[in-house]
């Protein structure tokens, strides 16, 4: 159990069974399917754009292996961020080459952090949280979400959201955070696999999400549906609506702007207004195929010569979801220790 990638002590006993880590891990549910379809979506952490490089942009920005440093503004509950993201380098046919973490990595640590509700799992101490696991069991996770990647491919992604830097910085400079979306790994050699093939795998989670499980600044969402959704942009639009609609309601829409959506996200990147347009509108109707929306209505601005220059959407909820965000804000009360 070497081939550390940041030097760090296996998690005690004790840490799989903390009372904050019990929380994390206790879903309100109906029935068993139900609750092994749920995960936690975090407060900050999920909103921050940081997956959104495609491999065709890293193709294009990088020099001679290597790849600069990358800046985005975004809004998180009003209030004007920054993110910088500084890509992660793997060695590959002995020569050095950097990536940014991408949609491959984003679907391998959302399948981490699924892991980690498990009982025996997860693990949370005074310092980190993270989970454990052996890679057969991170691809099969990954595999019966619809994802399938190889060995080499899985093991890639985990350096990589090792070795690249997440920094948010408030635009007054007020406030920062810097951390990698996993702040330490501890491998699985050959050798350990070939004389102990249960030997299991030790990630740390980023250190918002461990200041997310501390504090309780976490929902629960369908899991399931997300990863089953075929478009990034329509897995974080679930994603955002499922964090930040919690009175959600059939008569009362969720608001958003294309413009918004643009900038925060980080994936509505065409040239052309009307290209966006179609694409988020391409979002938005998986969203109510997988009855998360039941509707949307759009108002359009348009500026000189009308060309395009925004879009006012109005999300209607599915009956499905409004139930599911019911039963989230009793969680997140019992958690909390309201029992109203």
């Amino acid at each position: 159990m070497v081939d550390r990638e940041k030097k760090t002590d296996p998690p005690k006993k004790e840490s799989f069974t903390s009372r904050q880590l019990c929380l994390f891990q206790d879903f309100l549910f109906n029935t068993p399917e139900e609750r092994n379809s749920l995960s936690n979506t975090i407060e900050l952490w999920d909103a921050v754009p940081k997956y959104y490089i495609s491999k065709h942009t890293q193709n294009k920005l990088r020099k001679n292996g290597f790849l600069p440093t990358i800046e985005k503004n975004f809004v998180f509950r009003g209030q004007s961020l920054s993110v910088k993201v500084r890509p992660g380098r793997l060695t590959i046919d002995s020569k050095d080459k950097e990536f940014y973490p991408g949609v491959r990595e984003e679907l391998v640590e959302d399948a981490l952090r699924k892991m980690a509700c498990n009982p025996g799992y997860g693990y949370v101490d005074d310092q980190r949280s993270g989970v454990s696991f052996t890679l057969h069991q991170l691809r099969k996770e990954l595999s019966e979400q619809g994802h399938t990647f190889s060995y080499s491919q899985v093991v890639d992604s985990l350096k990589i959201l090792t070795r690249s830097t997440v920094e948010i910085t408030s635009k007054d400079g007020k406030s920062m955070y810097e951390t990698s979306p996993l702040t330490s790994l501890a491998a699985v050699s050959k050798e350990d696999k070939k004389n102990n093939p249960a030997a299991r795998w030790y990630v740390d989670f980023s250190l918002l999400v461990t200041q997310a499980i501390k504090k309780i600044e976490y929902r629960q969402y369908n899991y399931n549906l997300a990863m089953g959704l075929k478009g990034q942009l329509s897995r974080y639009l679930h994603k955002r609506i499922s964090h930040n609609f919690i009175q959600a309601s059939l008569l009362v829409p969720y608001t958003i702007t294309m413009s918004s959506v643009s900038r925060d996200s980080g994936l509505l990147d065409c040239k052309r207004a009307n290209d966006n347009k179609r694409k988020l509108e391409a979002a938005l109707q998986e969203l109510i195929e997988a009855n998360v929306l039941m509707r949307y209505e759009s108002d359009e601005t348009r500026g000189r010569r009308s060309a395009l220059d925004d879009i006012k959407y109005s999300l209607y909820p599915d009956h499905d979801f409004v139930a599911e965000q019911k039963r989230s804000n009793q969680r997140l009360r019992l958690a909390q220790g309201d029992t109203r």
